[in-house]
């Protein structure tokens, strides 16, 4: 047999009795973290052999893990902790009072708890809390934290602006710990007025105020029972009303009217401009005082196909009053449209187009080969154009462009081959060639039927460049629909009469395809403090929507016509975007901006030439954010 014997540090021995062929044993019911002496013996029938000695040491037991505080009061500290594993009896907290020699707190509380609150403490004072998991055996090694008291605070950050007649708003910054606010305000004449705020609570409208008068408006937090300092500051509300509409009209690629509501009492106005975000670089930020009297005002020289926004603010004296705002893009410099060839001979091409509104004049170049283009300026009223002096049988290709003021729009061009002097049988080149209809991705021709025809060869190529496409009709056709076509692209199309297989001279038309439909009635409704929805007008045939704002974008389906978006932040003023999705394609933008607030302040409408959103509103905006 086997003896294990093991002494403990106080000297009490214990032994246990083994098999022959045991070589291990386990020792239990041993004191946490002690030191014991552990030796075996084999013991033989008629002797005991020699003894083999270690010496170990138990364990401590688990302590408190994340011991915390988990909130701080005025005079209280809430602390949390995780327990240990094993068997607990329970927890015991103890804090000494180093201002009281003498005095703890002791607190023995159930295994089961993970948290607890230590009130009756002193404002602004640090305190160090110890933490003992306590279980049969005896209590484990403390875990200690220092935690520290609220002091009572003023509230910092008070600011009371954004008067109008009768309202001003306060906003502040929280105070960590407190359980509300009191926000009172005084007029001259000693009337005071005052509300209680839950500690959500960072800003307040206070309504119902005289015009015109100064009031002092002051705000102290509350930690329960207790008030702590106020602080005040004064405000003095407008005279008179802000401005109520803002419209933005006429449009073209270099100037717009902007008008407004007159506003009683007002001195005069301040209006400023500058391009937006997406379109910095294009013009710089400006801005201009206009008298009393003046309710419209004209941008001139402004760029093309720039989006803008402006501020119109009104003044009364050296007081300025809130702003409204509004954005407009101008528009592009477009495309001469429906330029083609009416006749030609073997000396002259006659060409044709279709008027574009903003043009001033028109400029048409030709060339043939490698002679240097000779061009002509034609008045904006003139919209046909004889070129002479050609020669016979040569290929000119043939330029034109709208030109707004000092800037030339973007080209579109042709080709004719002149006729032959002595080419009497000469095929007859089609008439009365025109585009009756245009889609987003198709073209509908039709001509007149030309004697002797056998047929009439269709051929189409992107303005731009690329692969040239061609199809072959009956005689009896008057009609061609061009399908699958690049939306918003520039295309020229030759449409030939064919006699057995031999062509006759092409006659050119270029057209450019629609853009694809965009999202119309775009608007910000039911904003509160931290969200907004935004409605629009369902649009056929899309597969979806993308919706952007700051870094953020959300693709929703086609059966969306509205959407919430929560979690803003009060007073700033996000830019929305909106695109219609058509497969992988994405369709044009809409914008609206739209500023926080639970109530709408300043709000407007706007009409514009071009594809701005009729329904856009905004709130006294003042800052963007994107």
């Amino acid at each position: 047999t086997v003896t294990l014997l093991f002494i403990c540090h106080i000297l009490c021995m214990q032994q246990i009795d083994l098999k022959a062929d045991v070589s291990t044993a386990l020792v239990t019911e041993l004191s946490p973290k002690t030191d014991y002496s552990l030796t075996v013996y084999a013991i033989y029938p008629s002797l005991i052999g020699d003894s083999v000695t270690i010496t170990s040491q138990t364990t401590p037991l688990p302590q408190v893990s994340n011991f915390r505080v988990i909130e701080e009061g005025l005079f209280s500290l809430r602390l949390g902790w995780t327990p240990p594993l094993g068997k607990l009896s329970g927890f015991k907290i103890f804090i000494p009072r180093s201002n009281r020699p003498g005095f703890t707190y002791e607190q023995l509380l159930p295994g089961t708890t993970s948290s607890h609150v230590i009130d009756s403490l002193e404002e602004d004072k640090k305190y160090t809390i110890s933490i003992y998991a306590v279980y049969p055996q005896g209590p484990s090694e403390p875990v200690s934290i220092v935690g520290k008291t609220l002091k009572l605070v003023p509230v910092q950050q008070f600011l009371v602006q954004n008067a109008t007649t009768d309202t001003v708003q306060a906003r502040w910054a929280s105070v960590k710990g407190a359980t509300g606010y009191r926000l009172t305000w005084a007029s001259p004449d000693g009337h005071i007025e005052n509300i209680n705020l839950g500690d959500t609570f960072n800003f307040y409208m206070i309504q119902g105020l005289h015009p015109g008068s100064e009031y002092t408006v002051t705000i102290n937090p509350i930690f329960g029972d207790i008030e702590g300092p106020v602080t005040s500051t004064k405000v003095k509300t407008l005279e008179s009303s802000a401005v109520q509409t803002l419209k933005v009209s006429a449009v073209t690629t270099s100037a717009a009217v902007i008008s407004w509501n007159s506003v009683p009492g007002a001195t005069g106005y301040r209006l400023a401009w500058g391009p937006t975000p997406e379109f910095v670089g294009r013009d710089r930020p400006r801005q201009l005082a206009l008298n009393g009297s003046t309710t419209q005002y004209q941008l001139k020289n402004v760029p093309h196909d720039t989006e803008y926004v402006l501020t119109l603010y009104v003044l009364f004296g050296s007081v300025v009053g809130p702003g409204i705002s509004a954005t407009f893009r101008t528009s592009p410099l477009g495309y001469v449209s429906n330029f083609k060839v009416t006749s030609y001979t073997s000396t002259s091409i006659d060409v044709e187009w279709s008027p574009i509104v903003g043009a001033t004049e028109y400029k048409l170049s030709w060339n043939s080969g490698n002679v240097s283009p000779q061009s002509r300026y034609l008045d904006r009223s003139v919209l046909s154009h004889r070129i002479e002096d050609l020669n016979p049988q040569s290929t000119y290709i043939i330029i034109i462009c709208a030109v707004y003021g000092n800037s030339e729009g973007p080209e579109i061009s042709l080709s004719q081959l002149t006729a032959a002097v002595s080419d009497s049988e000469q095929i007859q080149a089609v008439r009365g060639l025109k585009v009756v209809d245009i889609g987003v991705n198709s073209f509908t021709l039709s001509w007149r039927k030309t004697p002797g025809a056998s047929g009439y060869k269709i051929s189409w190529i992107p303005f731009l460049g690329g692969d040239e496409k061609s199809h072959v009709v009956s005689a009896a056709s008057t009609t061609f629909t061009i399908h699958n076509l690049q939306e918003s692209s520039a295309y020229k199309i030759q449409v030939a009469s064919m006699v057995a297989n031999r062509e006759g001279s092409p006659v050119l038309v270029t057209a450019r395809t629609l853009d694809l439909p965009k999202v119309n009635g775009f608007a910000a409704l039911n904003t509160t403090d931290s969200s907004t929805v935004l409605n629009w007008t369902r649009v056929a045939g899309v597969s979806g929507y993308l919706l952007s704002w700051r870094h953020i974008s959300e693709t929703l389906g086609p059966g969306f016509t509205s959407y919430k978006i929560s979690d803003l932040l009060y007073g700033r003023t996000y830019i929305f975007t909106i695109r219609p999705l058509y497969g992988e394609v994405e369709g044009p933008i809409s914008t609206v901006y739209q500023r926080i607030c639970k109530t709408s302040l300043q709000c407007f409408d706007y009409i514009s030439e071009t594809s701005m959103n009729p329904g856009f509103t905004c709130c006294n905006m003042l800052t963007v954010d994107i």
